[in-house]
């Protein structure tokens, strides 16, 4: 086991209105996730990189690991940051999870409809529109897209109170680790 760091300083006070200041830049990919944003390619970029690192684990996997991977790799960055105890940094990678899972909810919701451009030509290479046709579920895309934007706006809550917390209690939240 990786020993955790015996002391931590705190964040610099100023941390905090520097995250809020990227919070109101993201906001509109927020509350509005079907927009473009320069996070939307950089989430593409790991959606098609989860696609290959899940094809060994069989087809579900594969056509869900695209949208898991995404969302997984800043939340498991997140939590490298929380390990040691930088709230701030681990609040920003909370706002890029809670966008990413916007995305997601975006493309879930298209499993009906399948409007959404996608890499290739074909709108049946649509993932979700594979995995919920598949398991007879494809009326649930609405719902299933709407639970998971849900999700992103209370981890983008999250983000904000591990801010505010990193930045008014010291990184360790208040206890030396």
């Amino acid at each position: 086991m990786i020993p955790r760091p015996a002391a931590l300083h705190p964040a610099h006070p100023w941390a905090f209105w520097t995250f809020l200041t990227a919070l109101a830049l993201l906001t509109p990919g927020l509350l509005h996730p079907q927009t473009w944003s320069f996070l939307s390619g950089v989430d593409l970029i790991f959606h098609e990189a989860g696609h290959v690192l899940f094809m060994p684990f069989g087809e579900t996997l594969y056509l869900m690991g695209g949208s898991l991977f995404q969302v997984l790799l800043p939340l498991a960055l997140a939590g490298v940051f929380l390990w040691r105890g930088e709230g701030v940094s681990c609040a920003a990678l909370l706002l890029w999870t809670a966008q990413s899972l916007g995305n997601v909810s975006v493309y879930v919701a298209d499993a009906q409809a399948r409007l959404l451009p996608l890499l290739g030509d074909d709108p049946d290479s649509h993932d979700w529109w594979q995995l919920l046709g598949s398991w007879n579920a494809l009326a649930a895309s609405h719902t299933l897209g709407n639970l998971l934007w849900f999700l992103s706006i209370v981890t983008a809550l999250a983000a904000v109170w591990t801010a505010y917390i990193g930045t008014r209690f010291g990184s360790t939240g208040g206890r030396n680790a």
